[in-house]
């Protein structure tokens, strides 16, 4: 009974779910990792289980005949399609009211010092998810049975609000998410922008945290399309497909770039312990005998003394990590190098140094 659009829709679908778990998969571990792992990272993982429930839900209706005309199906499986339907569309809505929660706890995390950022974020925090977590309660309770949605004759003797009203506010819902997204994709471009980074870096990490705009562009086609939401007053399911495809599309890419920023120090960590092996096989290759492992069996201790000072001052780096460390405090102390231990006024010759430390702090309580 599968429709080949149905059939289409569903596959994508999955598709993209997996891609957002791996790219989910790879936040959690770079979080932890760095010991980053908090609220936001839990709420991402509940926005997509509760995606991969939903999805089920959805493949289940397909499999009964959603893509197709309603009117045309027997009785049993359009009760069943529109079901399905009526509890997806609550789940795909608080899916994306965790997604979007995350994201913002993210940067209440990152920018938790300046308190004009902190109430701007805490109020957009709170009337997204309440508009959502509204918006995903209403369908569920616009009748006193909430058999009557899939069930003709339950509707007829319960008491149902109006459905015009539930419209009404899904447009509204689904017009503050779009502004949500916009606003989320530009916020960062303006902080970010002001801060003392390299060029390369500050726009690295403003692309990564306004890919946001993708998810605008997705809420504001899925809420074009919200007079497509099949029902008993509306049997027109195969226009329902296009409805659907953008909801998820929607949530799929809240998830997958609200997490990219989160990998970029495991990525950049990745490549360099790459680029690390290839340099150390290169200097320590075939070519390297025995009279040469004697000629710089010297200098071992005082190169890996300075090696370790050098990663000490680049580990937490802002080319290095996450968004997380490119606001921290740091302090400088220096370092001489040269002579004799014990020759205050270096009256033995030797080579003087001057080594810069930066020491970074992991309290995420002197965050900037």
């Amino acid at each position: 009974m599968t429709t080949a659009k149905g059939a289409d829709l569903e596959r994508g679908i999955w598709a993209g779910i997996i891609v957002a778990a791996v790219i989910l998969i790879l936040r959690v571990f770079a979080k932890i990792k760095i010991k980053r792992f908090y609220v936001d990272d839990v709420l991402m993982i509940i926005a997509e289980i509760v995606l991969i429930v939903s999805t089920v839900y959805l493949t289940q209706s397909i499999k009964h005949g959603f893509g197709t005309d309603l009117l045309k199906l027997k009785i049993r499986d359009q009760q069943l399609v529109l079901k399905y339907i009526a509890f997806q569309t609550s789940l795909v809505t608080f899916s994306a009211a965790f997604a979007r929660s995350s994201f913002i706890i993210y940067l209440l995390g990152v920018l938790s010092t300046n308190k004009t950022y902190i109430i701007i974020l805490w109020i957009l925090l709170f009337i997204q998810a309440a508009g959502n977590i509204a918006a995903a309660v209403l369908p569920l309770t616009i009748c006193r049975d909430v058999r009557a949605l899939w069930n003709v004759e339950v509707a007829l003797y319960t008491t149902c609000g109006n459905i015009g009203d539930v419209i009404r506010y899904a447009y509204y819902s689904n017009s503050f998410n779009s502004f949500t997204d916009l606003f989320l994709a530009i916020f960062p471009t303006v902080v970010f922008w002001n801060l003392q980074l390299k060029l390369g870096i500050k726009i690295s990490l403003i692309g990564l945290l306004s890919l946001g705009i993708i998810a605008m562009v997705a809420s504001i086609i899925k809420t074009t399309k919200l007079d497509q939401v099949p029902a008993l007053t509306n049997m027109r399911a195969a226009q329902g497909l296009e409805l659907m495809r953008w909801a998820y599309l929607e949530n799929v890419i809240i998830i997958i770039t609200s997490s990219i920023p989160c990998i970029r120090p495991l990525i950049i960590s990745s490549v360099r312990k790459i680029s690390s092996v290839a340099r150390s096989y290169e200097l320590s290759g075939p070519s390297s005998g025995p009279s040469s492992g004697r000629r710089s069996a010297g200098n071992d201790t005082s190169q890996s003394r300075l090696g370790r000072l050098r990663r000490l001052t680049k580990s937490h780096n802002a080319e290095n990590g996450s968004v997380d460390y490119i606001l921290e405090d740091s302090t400088h102390t220096s370092t001489t190098i040269g002579g004799r231990p014990d020759s205050l006024e270096r009256e033995h010759a030797g080579i003087t140094k001057q080594v810069e430390i930066s020491v970074m702090g992991d309290d995420p309580a002197r965050w900037v």
